[in-house]
């Protein structure tokens, strides 16, 4: 009789193992499916993730959701300090005028709405890279076929400095538009960098 409740109680200490194990695993392999994800830099449209819309602030991985456009080459770099720039660079002659076709930031739906129909002011914290650095930083706030703010042209200094301009906005139209903002060194010659710390939009009263 004992050696039969002995074989009965086996069922249930391995019930006890399993689900527990079983748990562990499933926990483990949904770890795993979004580690690739963790360590992911943020990519895609500018957003104000219905926040605060009056400062969208554009700096550390953020900077990454730069697009390149045309022929430049944009790089996230580290800082000594653990924060992030963005690396900006062209040749002369390689960029199309037209913003969206080089290194620009594309603004969400939700941003363009905020936007629309209201003064905004620009400001761009930027520096020349060490080598081959620009002189001068150029900058556009673009909404699409509405009309644009025009290339905004600042000499750089050697370190970072904030320039700031400030645009009326259009009003959106029956078609939803799209708004960019465009930053690139002035490139008289062969090639030429800016260093990009921050982007901060800000909506005006």
């Amino acid at each position: 009789m004992a050696s039969r409740a002995v074989s009965e109680d086996l069922p249930d200490m391995r019930d006890r193992l399993f689900f527990p194990l079983a748990g562990l695993l499933a926990i483990m392999m949904v770890f795993l499916a979004l580690q690739p994800g963790i360590n992911r830099l943020p990519s895609g449209a500018v957003a104000g993730d219905g926040l605060n819309y009056d400062r969208i602030v554009i700096d550390g991985r953020y900077l990454n959701k730069m697009i390149a456009g045309g022929e430049a080459r944009t790089k996230l770099l580290r800082t000594p300090e653990d924060g992030y720039m963005l690396q900006v660079e062209a040749d002369a002659d390689a960029l199309d005028d037209a913003p969206e076709l080089g290194p620009h930031f594309r603004l969400a739906p939700d941003l363009e709405v905020q936007f629309s129909g209201r003064k905004i002011r620009a400001t761009i914290r930027v520096r020349p890279t060490g080598d081959q650095g620009a002189m001068e930083v150029k900058a556009n706030y673009s909404a699409g076929r509405a009309g644009e703010s025009g290339w905004k042209i600042f000499a750089l200094q050697p370190g970072f400095t904030d320039f700031s301009f400030e645009y009326d906005v259009p009003v959106m139209g029956a078609e939803p538009g799209v708004d960019y903002f465009a930053i690139r060194p002035v490139v008289p010659e062969k090639r030429r960098g800016i260093l990009v710390e921050r982007v901060t939009l800000e909506r005006l009263p």
